[in-house]
């Protein structure tokens, strides 16, 4: 995928000498030449496979919380929201980076160096299965003690067993075939992006069918590792490559193991930093609010997702030629692509603060009214969240240790203010904590800027105009539903 590529794939290689050999000048591919058009329009390609392979996506799930939360009850997100963040936390945290790491090596395409990768990623899913049982099992002797609040998500019957049934995904997963790595490695997104659809698809059915006829937490379970299964099935069988086997070359592991010790840091950070809300909120509220706040972050998050996927797939490779081949001009670009992603982030927050009651109405029953606070109040982490998403420009200068910073001091923010929050607030509190816990990173943000030449304080004055307009346009939308007497 795009955001993978290092600063070399940008590299123009200089061509042999021309008419002028005897200059001793040599030309460098213009956007006219062949090789540069070629790989522009690859680039092109993986970006537009890309957007693809998010919206679709993000789309069927839509379309499955419309339908699910119609046939089941709000508490089964919660408990489920719970097992998956159980699964994800324990995946990052143990994460070697073999992904990434396959994919910059030099030894990547060497079947040796990718059956090496494949039999650890395999450990590594055993390894995660396990590490769920054993947390699984804690949780169900804390609940029977009285280690946690009564009533809170984590005293749930069912939730033990849902999370060792849910983390076996992990092993399917680990069975996936490295054919994967080497499409993200030469940017073949196209079958890559079909697959994930597909898988999609079929889960959705299987989920929307089991929820019909069972009515119980198991249709998200199942519907789990079928999209698993079918993942890893066609990643076999229909992208081209040779099939892997089991085994464990010296030289491949010691480069995959010595790559991956820098992605754990950053990976335990983020873990930290970004499920620290579920792991607290977990413990104090019901499996009802918990499922409530999912909804709600969910929504939210459909657009930081859909604006980091696209600022590291399309933004981040030009920000990393023009540092390197022209550093002067890095802020003015710099400048010029953040600003439509701000637009939209703030105009965003604007609109969902003022229309997401409606939107909370439209798209779901009364039994999830209560997610309209939820909305509103999250609507305003998009203001300061979006500048994490724009610190992807530090890879561009080199300078990625800048993003483990501002990951530490997210971490450190959720978990002492959220608390204090809570104490003092409750729950609404907390929700603003949530909302706002990204604002100790400005500082941070704005001194590694500063070392850059990044900085523009009229520019960050102005652009937070554009949330009154967002506000408004929410407004009138209200407005203009309940003009026409729609009832949701």
């Amino acid at each position: 995928m795009a955001e993978a590529m290092t600063s070399r794939d940008w590299h123009p290689e200089p061509s042999g000498p021309g008419d002028d050999q005897g200059s001793g000048i040599q030309s460098v591919p213009t956007a006219s030449d062949p090789e540069s058009r070629g790989f522009r329009n690859l680039i092109m390609r993986a970006a537009g496979w890309t957007v693809i392979g998010y919206v679709v996506p993000q789309f069927l799930r839509i379309a499955s919380s419309l339908i699910l939360t119609r046939l089941l009850v709000p508490e089964m997100f919660g408990i489920m929201g719970v097992a998956i963040m159980v699964q994800v936390s324990i995946a990052m945290l143990s994460d070697l980076g073999l992904r990434p790491a396959a994919i910059q090596s030099r030894m990547g395409d060497e079947q040796a160096y990718l059956d090496t990768a494949w039999a650890l990623q395999f450990l590594h899913g055993c390894l995660i299965w396990f590490a769920c049982i054993l947390v699984a099992v804690i949780v169900g002797y804390g609940a029977r003690y009285g280690w946690f609040p009564e009533g809170s998500v984590y005293t749930a019957p069912e939730l033990p067993t849902v999370i060792i049934a849910a983390s076996f995904g992990t092993i399917i997963m680990g069975l996936q075939s490295t054919k994967i790595i080497t499409a993200y490695r030469h940017l073949n997104l196209g079958r890559l992006t079909v697959i994930e659809i597909v898988a999609q698809i079929i889960s959705l059915a299987t989920a929307v069918l089991l929820a019909l006829y069972t009515g119980s937490i198991w249709s998200f379970v199942v519907s789990a590792l079928v999209s698993s299964l079918v993942t890893t099935i066609l990643s076999h069988i229909w992208l081209p490559g040779a099939w892997n086997r089991f085994r464990m070359e010296r030289e491949a592991l010691a480069d995959l193991l010595r790559f991956g010790r820098w992605i754990l840091l950053s990976s335990i950070l983020t873990v930290i930093a970004a499920n620290g809300d579920r792991i607290l909120l977990a413990g104090w509220t019901s499996p009802t609010m918990l499922g409530l706040y999912i909804l709600a972050l969910n929504l939210v998050a459909m657009l930081e997702g859909a604006g980091g996927r696209l600022f590291s797939s399309v933004a981040m490779p030009a920000l990393s030629k023009i540092a390197r081949e022209r550093p002067e001009d890095l802020p003015a670009v710099f400048l010029k692509m953040r600003l439509p992603f701000d637009i939209v982030f703030i105009g965003s927050a604007g609109a969902v603060y003022s229309g997401g009651r409606m939107l909370i109405e439209f798209l779901y029953d009364d039994r999830y009214v209560d997610a309209a606070l939820i909305i509103e109040i999250l609507s305003f982490s998009l203001i300061a969240g979006r500048f994490l998403m724009l610190s992807a420009v530090y890879q561009a200068v080199n300078e990625p240790r800048n993003q483990s910073v501002l990951n530490l001091v997210r971490a450190i923010s959720i978990f002492v203010c959220l608390p204090a929050a809570y104490y003092w607030f409750g729950f609404e509190g907390a929700l603003w904590a949530i909302a706002l816990h990204s604002l100790p990173i400005l500082p941070f943000v704005f001194y590694f800027n500063r070392r850059n030449r990044l900085n523009n304080p009229l520019y960050e004055i102005a652009v937070l105009a554009v949330w009154p307009v967002g506000y408004l346009a929410g407004h009138m939308a209200v407005m203009a539903v309940e003009a026409m007497g729609i009832s949701f």
